[in-house]
């Protein structure tokens, strides 16, 4: 017969913050629960409701070795994600597990509950629920340990120039800078918000290979636009940043300041490269204004 076990606990975070953490459980348990997960592969699917995925476990749970199981539910409305063990765990001949997020302002109410049915006289998992604690915590604290870097430079050329720029990057960055660059495919929308695109980076950055980003903010008023990077760079767990163009100090010049919010992994550093490399962008932006004058008038 099917049992239940649950724990309830209040994490210092909001839960829409903690949510992406979960999005990106795997990477970080892997960098910081190595002992008890050392790998884990999708079989089948990318996460979504009906992947599997593989899960080697690590040294800090040798009576298990590797489990098997099927993601039944990722729902960002409500904040839910389910999950059933196929095969791989001898203790329970069924096992399935729910971990729900509440916002409670700006703490989150997190609840992992589990159903089981054990094997012989197996008493309830609270080595599991143990665990789950224990990963909702190291999420908790992957989101306290978030930074933000803020970086401001003048352009010689107006906002409203250099914002027109933008609207036609990518054809100017696959001209200027295809060392960075090198193809950029959109697989939804056409460059506002929610569209997502893969850009293939260059020789020049060759540790990030392919990077799969959403466009978050693209507002002309404001000349503000913001992104995510939902995949690709294995240094960060999370980054977003949102670049804003306003009048500089003299007249057709353009402050332009850049914010990342970013979750470092292991050491990394804060990613000032990544800030050497919009700083380039804004300079072939500018360079196009001065070569093309005809396109911005």
């Amino acid at each position: 017969m099917s049992q239940t076990i649950s724990h309830t606990e209040v994490l210092q975070v909001r839960a829409d913050e903690l949510w992406e953490a979960v999005k990106q459980a795997d990477t970080l348990m892997r960098a910081n629960m190595p002992e008890f997960f050392a790998k884990s592969e999708y079989v089948q699917g990318n996460g979504e409701p009906g992947s599997i995925r593989v899960i080697i476990l690590g040294s800090a749970i040798p009576h298990v070795g590797q489990i098997k199981e099927r993601v039944d539910k990722f729902d960002d409305a409500t904040m839910t994600m389910a999950a059933t063990v196929l095969e791989g765990d001898p203790r329970y001949s069924s096992f399935s597990e729910q971990v729900q997020l509440v916002p409670k302002g700006d703490t989150t109410e997190a609840t992992w509950t589990a159903k089981y049915e054990p094997v012989g006289d197996m008493g309830p998992p609270e080595e599991k629920k143990a665990l789950s604690a224990l990963m909702l915590k190291t999420l908790e604290r992957a989101v306290l340990d978030k930074k933000t870097l803020t970086h401001v430079q003048t352009l010689d050329v107006s906002p409203e120039d250099i914002w027109k720029a933008c609207e036609r990057v990518d054809d100017i960055l696959a001209k200027a800078m295809p060392q960075f660059f090198e193809t950029v495919t959109l697989l939804n929308g056409h460059g506002e918000p929610g569209s997502v695109r893969v850009v293939k980076m260059g020789p020049a950055v060759p540790h990030a290979g392919e990077v799969t980003e959403r466009m978050d903010l693209f507002d002309k008023e404001t000349r503000k636009l913001g992104y995510t990077v939902l995949k690709g760079d294995p240094r960060y767990w999370c980054f977003k940043a949102t670049m804003q163009f306003n009048e500089g100090p003299t007249k057709g010049t353009t402050e332009g300041l850049w914010m990342a919010s970013y979750g470092p992994l292991g050491n990394m550093g804060p990613p000032e490269h990544i800030w050497g490399i919009v700083q380039l962008v804004w300079k072939a932006l500018a360079g196009d204004v001065k070569e093309h004058p005809e396109l911005y008038a």
